[in-house]
């Protein structure tokens, strides 16, 4: 290791200095890296079969959602002349960076009367209005930034603040489809402890499904789950989720 001394400083002499001078860069050291913010994070969720499966699906199914993406975005285009295909830096696994691409359908005045208004947001021509924005994610999935289910991808301002829950957030890939619909609601950073705490396969399957049916549904909520302690041998999380039936 190179330490260079400020200019104009003695060079250390004999060993009492040289003694003082290593304590010193020791202390520096220290302090530097009590500043530096560490992150810990778990091996990413569901391994390579969760991302095998993710692949398979994506490249599959490139024949029916790509031109239908292509011919969203043309009328998009003719009805307004802004950009339709935007990229957006979010954080991935471990922390990464990465430009999540979507797909602007709404013309930019609309789409933000569009946020404002919870009963239009709720809307069945909003929710397919958002499947198709969301398309382009699928591109983000076969590069390996995201993966079909998983949380929602959030930008570093949103992820600063999460505490423990910053963790979990990091073992996974961001979904296309997101949990927070169906775990504690998009406000509540356990959802991404509950999610890792009792993934799946079937978990995600289910997820997905249900992300596909509320397109055609006319309900806010398909999936109102029930989080219990499991019996021994029941799960090996020790969480079992279960779906309760609409009221």
């Amino acid at each position: 290791m190179l330490i260079q001394l400020p200019s104009g400083s003695p060079e250390p002499q004999g060993p009492q200095k040289a003694e003082q001078s290593s304590t010193t860069f020791e202390a520096g050291l220290r302090r530097d890296l009590a500043s530096s913010p560490i992150v810990s994070y778990d091996a990413m969720l569901g391994g390579v079969a969760k991302r095998a499966i993710d692949l398979t699906v994506a490249l599959v199914t490139a024949p029916a959602w790509l031109p239908v993406m292509l011919l969203a975005a043309g009328v998009a285009k003719l009805r307004d002349r802004s950009p339709v295909f935007l990229s957006h830096e979010r954080v991935g696994y471990g922390g990464r960076s990465f430009k999540c691409f979507s797909l602007r359908i709404s013309p930019l005045a609309k789409a933000d009367e569009i946020a404002n208004d919870p009963a239009k947001a709720m809307s069945r021509r909003a929710k397919w209005r958002g499947a198709l924005e969301r398309l382009p994610h699928l591109f983000n999935v076969i590069r390996g930034e995201m993966a079909l289910v998983g949380p929602s991808p959030l930008t570093r301002a949103q992820l600063e603040p999460m505490k423990s829950a910053r963790r979990y957030y990091l073992s996974a890939r961001p979904g296309i489809v997101g949990i927070s619909t169906i775990i504690g609601g998009s406000g509540d950073p356990s959802q991404y402890k509950i999610y890792a705490m009792s993934w799946a396969l079937t978990t995600d399957v289910l997820i997905f499904w249900d992300g596909l049916r509320s397109i055609f549904d006319r309900r806010e909520e398909l999936w109102n789950p029930s989080f219990e302690r499991a019996a021994p041998g029941q799960s090996t999380s020790g969480i079992v989720v279960r779906r309760r039936s609409q009221p």
